[in-house]
This record gives C-alpha cells, sequence and structure tokens, in this order.
C-alpha cells in the first residue's frame, strides 16, 4: 500500500510515518480493517490525517474540526408500526339446518355457553315422523331375520354354483373344465405380477413372481390343450354315443350351461357381500347387488332424516359468548341462514395491518406493544402468529397482514368490545441498557464494523460488535464502553 503526502507538509509526514508504525503492531485483521476505514475516509474528503495536514496549510483561511460524540447507554428498539382492530379467536355464525317455525330460544346476547349447549328450537314435528320411517325401514332391513335370509340366500347360491358346474363339466369334461379354472387363475397371476412389476422396475422378488406366474401359465395353457385332446379322442366317444352314432353336445348347450355357471358364481357373491353389509364386513367399493343397494339406500335414507331432525336444533359449536340472535319465538327461519353469532373471548388477538415496505420486519414469534385507542395510557404484550403469505388488498392498496395475540393477560378482567382499534408496533429487535453510538460513527469494512475512539486526544481505530441498529444509533456489543469519546466525522468552521 502507498499513501501520497504533500512534500511541503513535514509534520503530516511524520503523523502519517507514525500512524503506519502503530499499524504495523496490530493483528493483520486489525490493520486491513484500518487501512479500509482510513481509505473510505480519505475518498470522502474528511480523514484525520486529510484534516491535520490542511489544518497545517490552511490555518489562516478555514479551520477544520473533528466532531466527537460520547457512547451513552439507553434504550434501542427497532420497530414497524401498524394498526390493528379486536377480534376473537374462534367466531362462528350459526344457523338451523333445517327450515321451521322457532319454537325456543335459550339464551341472550351476552351469555357465556359451553360447546354443546342448545341454544335455539325449531319445530321438529316433520322431522321426527320423517326420522321414525326411515329408521324403521332400516331396522326391518338390518334384522336377525334378514342376516338368517342372507344366510339362506348364500347357502342356495353356493349349491346353485355346484349344480351349474356338474353341468358344465358332463358337457365339456371336468377334467377341461377344471383346466380351464387353472388357466383363469394362472392369467390373473400374471396380470397382478405385471401390475406389481410396473409399479416397482426395480424389484427383483416381483420380476420372480412374474416370471414363476408366466411359467405357470404356461402349463395351465399345455394342460387345457391336452384336456380338449383328451376329450374329443376318449371323453365324447366315452359318454356321447351310442357306439353307432356320435350326439356331442351342441355350441348352444354348451353356452347356456356356461351362462347359468356364471350366473350362479354372480348371485353367491351378491350374496356375499350383503351378509358382510349386515355384519359388519368388508365390502369392496365396487360391490354389487339389489340386497346391497336397498341397504345403502336405506342407510342413506336414515342419515339423511337424522341431519335433519338435528338441523332443528341450534348447537354451539364452541365455548364462547354470544354475540348477537337475529331470531324470536314464532319466526319462520329457512335452513342456512346465520341467526346466532358466537365468539371466544377467552385469548383476544388483533388483526394488523402494515405498510407494504414492513414485510421483512413482520415475522411469527415477534413480540408487540399494542395500545387501544380507548385506553391510550396502558401497553398491552403481545405475539405475531400468522403473517399472510401475500400481500392483502385493501382499497386499492397492498399492505401486510398478521395476527397478534395478547399474551399476559386475565381474560376475565379484558372488557375491550370487539373491534376495538389499536396501534401496534411490532419489535424486530430491543436492546436494554445498552451501550449506544451515532450510526455515523460506525465504519464498516467486510463483515466487521470499527470505530475511531479518542485517547490522549488523538483518533485511535477499535474494531466492535455491533448489535441491532436503526437510522440513527447501532448497539455496540463489545468494544466500546459508556462515556467514551467517539468521532463521527470532520465539520469544517470558519
Amino acid at each position: 500500500m502507498s499513501m501520497t503526502t504533500n512534500s511541503n507538509d513535514a509534520p503530516g509526514r511524520a503523523r502519517g510515518i507514525a500512524l503506519l508504525s502503530k499499524l504495523s503492531k496490530l493483528p493483520k485483521k486489525t490493520i486491513w480493517i484500518a487501512a479500509i476505514v482510513v481509505l473510505t475516509l480519505a475518498a470522502g474528503g474528511g480523514g484525520y490525517a486529510y484534516y491535520q495536514s490542511t489544518q497545517t496549510t490552511n490555518e489562516t483561511t478555514s479551520e477544520n474540526a473533528l466532531q466527537t460524540t460520547n457512547a451513552t447507554r439507553g434504550d434501542l428498539i427497532i420497530y414497524a408500526s401498524g394498526t390493528g382492530t379486536l377480534i376473537s379467536e374462534n367466531e362462528s355464525d350459526l344457523a338451523f339446518s333445517t327450515a321451521g317455525d322457532v319454537t325456543e330460544v335459550f339464551v341472550m346476547v351476552g351469555d357465556k355457553v359451553e360447546a354443546g349447549a342448545l341454544l335455539a328450537q325449531v319445530d321438529d314435528t316433520d322431522a321426527q315422523t320423517a326420522y321414525l320411517e326411515a329408521n324403521r325401514a332400516y331396522l326391518e332391513l338390518t334384522s336377525p331375520s334378514a342376516i338368517a335370509t342372507a344366510q339362506q340366500t348364500i347357502a342356495e347360491a353356493t349349491t346353485s354354483v355346484s349344480d351349474a358346474w356338474s353341468t358344465l363339466a358332463y358337457l365339456i369334461s371336468p377334467e377341461a373344465l377344471r383346466a380351464e379354472d387353472k388357466l383363469a387363475e394362472a392369467e390373473l397371476a400374471v396380470a397382478e405380477s405385471e401390475a406389481k412389476v410396473k409399479e416397482s422396475p426395480n424389484d427383483e422378488e416381483a420380476k420372480k413372481a412374474l416370471e414363476k406366474a408366466e411359467s405357470d401359465l404356461k402349463i395351465a395353457q399345455n394342460a387345457l390343450k391336452e384336456a380338449q385332446g383328451r376329450y374329443v379322442s376318449y371323453y365324447l366317444p366315452k359318454y356321447f354315443s351310442d357306439g353307432t352314432e356320435l350326439n356331442a353336445p351342441s355350441e348352444g348347450e354348451i353356452l347356456a350351461a356356461r351362462a347359468e355357471l356364471e350366473l350362479a358364481k354372480a348371485t353367491l357373491q351378491e350374496a356375499e357381500y350383503l351378509y358382510a353389509a349386515l355384519t359388519g364386513g368388508d365390502v369392496p367399493d365396487n360391490a354389487t347387488g339389489s340386497g346391497l343397494t336397498e341397504l345403502e339406500q336405506a342407510r342413506s335414507a336414515l342419515e339423511t332424516a337424522q341431519a335433519d331432525l338435528d338441523g332443528t336444533r341450534l348447537i354451539a359449536p364452541i365455548s364462547g359468548t354470544i354475540m348477537s340472535i337475529d331470531i324470536s319465538i314464532g319466526d319462520s327461519v329457512s335452513g342456512g341462514s346465520s341467526v346466532v353469532t358466537i365468539a371466544d373471548l377467552s385469548q383476544p388477538y388483533l388483526e394488523v395491518y402494515l405498510d407494504e415496505s414492513d414485510w421483512a420486519s413482520v415475522v411469527v414469534g415477534y413480540e408487540t406493544d399494542v395500545i387501544f385507542d380507548i385506553l391510550p395510557d396502558k401497553t398491552y404484550n403481545g405475539m405475531v402468529t400468522q403473517v399472510d403469505p401475500g400481500l392483502f388488498s385493501s382499497n386499492n392498496t397492498s399492505v401486510v397482514r398478521a395476527l397478534v395475540q395478547l399474551t399476559e393477560i386475565n381474560a376475565g378482567d379484558f372488557k375491550l368490545p370487539l373491534g376495538t382499534a389499536a396501534s401496534v408496533d411490532v419489535i424486530g429487535g430491543r436492546a436494554e441498557d445498552a451501550v449506544l453510538i451515532p450510526i455515523e460513527a460506525l465504519h464498516k469494512a467486510g463483515d466487521q464494523y470499527a470505530v475511531f475512539v479518542m485517547e490522549n486526544g488523538e483518533p485511535r481505530l477499535r474494531v466492535v460488535e455491533v448489535g441491532i441498529q436503526d437510522l440513527l444509533y447501532a448497539e455496540i456489543v463489545s468494544g466500546i464502553e459508556a462515556g467514551e469519546t467517539v468521532t463521527t466525522g470532520i465539520v469544517e468552521t470558519q
């Protein structure tokens, strides 16, 4: 590093040499910071060395003074200011889901109720009748007699399957029919194995299972081919020939027998589905059957009737305070229209809006100071619990919307009404009884800060650790004590 000095300024040159000598004794990192700070000050026309040399050469026309101030102790708070409105943690607008005439109203505005409390009632005569009818129909379909009938249907269907299988086996031979059954099982196994391999291409176990299934399929195909050959060469002559003429079953007879077997299997399957539904067993989503459909319709009708009956009563979904009632006994109400509002006032919240420039200064978990307009002399503590992920548009203006929970309050003593306006400061940082210096005294070099501190009338560079800072002051965590004098720049006086 080179320094240029005025040849006519011997005292300035001496001070420069002295400064370099002092810097040479400092740690390398500090020297580097000092060099940057000195160069920065010189480039700005305000370096101390520059001041000294200028003072010597221009003493008769002007005089430059090094501006200083003392480090002090105080509080520093970084905050973003906004406005808020008091809201409840949870608020519900309640409505009857069944239309009718109001017969009872059990609460008044301001009443505190528990979750599950009955608030109001409409005439439930028709709903009660519909429920009793639907319940009776469902009980008939699920009675012990209905379950026994389902068991009997399964037994009869099982016999029908056996008879239909025997009929078809006689026509095409038991060996061929069993071979067909084996082939159908093998084809299903291959399809399932292919699906598993497609889902997990690198699964070695699935690949092996597919190879085995494909091998079993070939065996089943060959077995069926051999059975069909023996059917022609052996079975038909033995069972469908009188020795002179062959009376083989017709294609129509075989097709009819196959259809009869499939129908018997389907009937058995549907009977098993219905029995499972009646006894709490597993029923696939694609299950079919007239009995199952009738049962599901009856269950749905009962659920609807129960909902209509429940809809004649207004039940508190939460514990809270009744905020408004818009009905009276004798009023006719339609389903879905809000008639009662209940709010949980046990934990007050504020809906807060701040300028969009404060986006980075509003973070969940930050503390807040809240002052309500009707209580200007009291400050409440709070905490940010939610910040909307996007800007909120209001009156053609984009703002940051957040929720603030009031803390350290006794809900029983907190009597402010909902909608009360407040000013809210979101605290981004707080330093209490901290060492503070003006921002002008700070000099940044890389990720470090340095300050010129006056020692024996001379400014000495000192590396400091900085905490929070605003536009005017910075908190000094270490490096400077309160009462020490720091430089804030050079001012020119005449």
